[in-house]
This record gives C-alpha cells, sequence and structure tokens, in this order.
C-alpha cells in the first residue's frame, strides 16, 4: 500500500512539473535595480539604466518600483511626445523545443491613458491589438502553436492610441508554458511506476 501511494504521487508531481514551470525569467519584475519609489528607463532618461534578470528594454520601457499610484514592481511601456519617444518595447529570450506554448500577462492603464501593445511571439502576434479599459489590472492568456526551433522572443511592443502627450501601460506577471507530450524519460518512469502498482496488486491477491 505505501508503494503504492509513493509511486502515483511522484508520477503526479512529474507531470505536473513539467507542466507548470514557467519558461520566463523574472516575469513579476522583482529582481531589477529599481530602489523603492523609483521607475528607471531602458533609453538613458534616468540617471542610471535600468537592468533587470532576463529582459531586454528599449526606447520609453523601464521597470517602475512602487509609484505611479501602483504597488509594488511593474514594467512599464511609455509614450512621451515632447521627447520624442515613441513604440518602447520590452523582450526576452528563452529556450524551449515545444512548438506550443501558453502566454500569460497582466496589463493596465496609467490613469486618464490610452495605450495599446502588440504581444509578439517569435514575430507572430499572439492576439489583436490589446488596449486595457482603465487602472485596473487585466489578466490574459493565450495559446500559439506552430513554432519551429529551440530560441524563443516575446516582446511586448506599445503604441499611443490617445492624443495625449504622455501615455504609459504597466506589464505584470508574464508566464510562458510549454504545451508538449512528456518526454520518453518522463513517460518510463510513470509507466514503470503503474507497473509497479500492478503488481503491488497482485501481491495482496
Amino acid at each position: 500500500m505505501i508503494r503504492r501511494v509513493v509511486v502515483a504521487t511522484f508520477a503526479s508531481l512529474l507531470l505536473a512539473g513539467s507542466a507548470n514551470a514557467s519558461l520566463i525569467q523574472n516575469g513579476n519584475f522583482d529582481l531589477s535595480n529599481a530602489g523603492f519609489g523609483q521607475g528607471l528607463y531602458g533609453n538613458g532618461f534616468s540617471s542610471t539604466v535600468v537592468q533587470a534578470p532576463g529582459w531586454t528594454f528599449t526606447n520609453g520601457s523601464g521597470i517602475l518600483n512602487n509609484g505611479w499610484g501602483g504597488a509594488g514592481t511593474m514594467a512599464f511601456l511609455q509614450n512621451y511626445s515632447p521627447l520624442n519617444w515613441a513604440n518602447p518595447s520590452l523582450s526576452q529570450t528563452f529556450t524551449s523545443s515545444a512548438s506550443s506554448f501558453t502566454v500569460s500577462f497582466q496589463l493596465r492603464q496609467r490613469g486618464g491613458n490610452q495605450e495599446s501593445v502588440n504581444v509578439v511571439l517569435d514575430g507572430k502576434a499572439i492576439a489583436a491589438t490589446l488596449t486595457p479599459v482603465d487602472h485596473m489590472w487585466t489578466t490574459y492568456s493565450f495559446d500559439i502553436a506552430g513554432l519551429s526551433g529551440s530560441s524563443h522572443t516575446l516582446s511586448f511592443n506599445a503604441f499611443n492610441q490617445s492624443r495625449a502627450a504622455d501615455s504609459t501601460l504597466f506589464v505584470d506577471s508574464v508566464t510562458v508554458t510549454a504545451n508538449e507530450v512528456p518526454e520518453p524519460v518522463s513517460i518510463a518512469l510513470v509507466m514503470g511506476g503503474l507497473g509497479m502498482i500492478g503488481v503491488a496488486r497482485r501481491r495482496r491477491r
């Protein structure tokens, strides 16, 4: 009886772990050089250039640590016409041999703004242009399939839909999970566990 429970539990954990682990590093933007109450840019506007493991920032993008009415850390994409900032982007490259993924993230507007974003995986838009309706967080999740290769890049490319001179969109809780059949080794381990369950049952008879 004990052997059966241990094997079944191990198999469940093995399959759950392979299915649910995010391929994105630092998806909550908690790791960065932005101090409390500080916003750092990737375009050199701030005295210190933003640094966050896994992420690349271009134009008016960066990380905000508790500011602009938001709590916690988050990435921002800012268009600012007085300084000719346009089309900010945020991206990360990850490695996986899978061809199908689930991409999930949260978006919200800065108060009074109407900024939009195109979310792209390997140059392929995962959905139509997204425009959150207000300053409350909205969660999005999409499946994308038919990719090839082992190196993949997820990008958030923002642009200003309104006439505001200054518009900002926030990004948080980014995850990418692979949708794939467990590798042969994993299947063999599970099938071996099921075989042990069968042996245990026969011994009880």
